[in-house]
């Protein structure tokens, strides 16, 4: 009953999620379900939980939602749940023994109980491994962020919150349970952005307070520090300018000396005192976060945008030139985003690589030069046409905000299409960017 329970409820909220997106992507349901050639009713009573329609109908809404497949891989969980309850009976609970006959009630406990609770103290090993297994995939995980489509990954970390769920109802030394809470906490601040990428800002906050509760939880000041870094990532993407800058100042405190401060400094601070309109704030958190560089000596290698280490140089330069050009100001900035693009490319990191050129794509706007500015927006929506990133459909629509002056340029108009054809899809698709190029 409780497994049956579990599925009506899985169901009603991948509902709930396919109403969320329809939402998102601005379609009521009488468009959706002319674009998947449903019924209207079909999608309503879908939505409310009173209709649970078979495999191609949530394929045919992840084509037309552009959500990577993240509602046909929940269909598929809920079917392998289901089948699973169908299939699989639980074990009848064994009956207790009278060792001394007759109804002389037994007051010790048994032998093999005392034994199972021995050997849940020697082990460590086991725990060790399972632990050293999710720490690994969450750092994978961390590292694929903006390399694979955020719905792609989401897919990929629902079994592995589960484990995590499995691994915390039981019960390990208290090194363990710090291990386990932090790991945790990564995991949810890991799906807080990629939500928030999903354009899911309710349930990306909701991650990203329990990614803080989590790293509380463990008593890790160094895991606050990140979790909050995160917190203040989502606010800034949400339009909570001050609140993103709040999060950022609390991690600061948690940081103490630790490797979070160059990314809640130039990440978290810089870019909301932007927003804000405050240029000296701008001034000292970008000087500080430079400064705070000459105490991590750079590998080469760009850090990821959750890393669980600093930010490295290219970051923090390209997250500088984003909070000035948010501000009107372009010194020197074309420098250090062409350097940027150079190491996102080699990285093949497909968010920062469209990110630093339509800033790029700003700034040349800034020096009168519409076309070159338009060719690096449309490069920049050709490397992301698999993928969804809010934080460049966001810089998409303030690049077009700038370029407002000029919206009857040829190529500039390319660009507003193409944007609008990944927000509303379903319009006759536009030209393909790269024939121009």
């Amino acid at each position: 009953m409780g497994d049956h329970g579990e599925t009506t409820t899985a169901r009603r909220a991948l509902g709930r999620l396919l109403a969320q997106l329809r939402r998102n992507a601005g379609h009521t349901q009488h468009a959706l379900a002319r674009l998947v050639q449903y019924g209207r009713s079909s999608v309503a009573n879908t939505e409310t939980g009173r209709q649970y329609p078979e495999r191609p109908f949530w394929t045919r809404c992840d084509q037309v939602l552009r959500t990577g497949g993240v509602l046909t891989a929940e269909y598929d969980r809920i079917a392998d749940l289901d089948h699973h309850r169908r299939h699989h009976r639980p074990a009848a609970a064994p009956r207790s023994t009278n060792l001394t006959g007759g109804n002389t009630p037994v007051w010790w406990e048994p032998e093999d109980t005392i034994t199972a609770r021995r050997s849940a103290l020697t082990s460590t090993t086991d725990d060790d491994a399972r632990l050293a297994h999710l720490e690994h995939e969450v750092r994978q995980a961390i590292a694929d962020n903006e390399r694979c489509p955020p719905a792609t990954l989401v897919a990929r970390l629902r079994p592995l919150r589960a484990y995590v769920d499995h691994l915390m109802a039981a019960r390990q030394h208290p090194p363990q349970r710090a291990r386990l809470y932090t790991a945790a906490a990564h995991l949810s601040g890991l799906l807080a952005a990629l939500t928030l990428d999903l354009r899911v800002f309710r349930v990306a906050h909701t991650y990203a307070a329990e990614a803080f509760d989590l790293a509380h939880a463990a008593q890790q000041p160094d895991t606050r520090a990140w979790a909050r870094a995160t917190q203040s990532l989502i606010a800034f993407y949400t339009g909570n300018h001050r609140d993103a800058l709040a999060y950022a100042e609390d991690g600061l405190r948690h940081a103490g000396t630790g490797p979070h401060r160059i990314r809640l400094t130039i990440n978290g601070q810089a870019r909301a005192l932007a927003r804000l309109g405050d240029r000296h704030g701008v001034d000292r958190a970008v000087d500080r976060a430079f400064h705070l560089l000459t105490e991590y000596p750079s590998a080469g290698q760009v850090s990821a945008s959750l890393t669980l280490g600093p930010y490295c140089p290219t970051r923090t330069a390209a997250n500088a030139a984003t909070a000035y050009l948010a501000l009107g100001h372009t010194t020197n900035v074309a420098g250090h985003l062409t350097t940027a693009i150079a190491a996102f490319d080699t990285a093949q990191l497909r968010g920062p690589q469209a990110l630093s050129r339509l800033d790029l794509a700003t700034a040349h706007l800034h020096a009168d030069d519409p076309d070159h500015a338009a060719e690096l927006a449309l490069q920049a929506l050709a490397l992301t046409a698999d993928h969804r990133f809010e934080s460049v459909h966001q810089r998409t629509h303030q690049f077009l905000a700038a370029a407002r002056p000029l919206r009857h340029h040829p190529r500039l108009q390319h660009v507003a299409e193409l944007l609008a054809e990944r927000t509303h899809p379903g319009a006759a698709p536009p030209s393909d960017p790269r024939s121009s190029t």
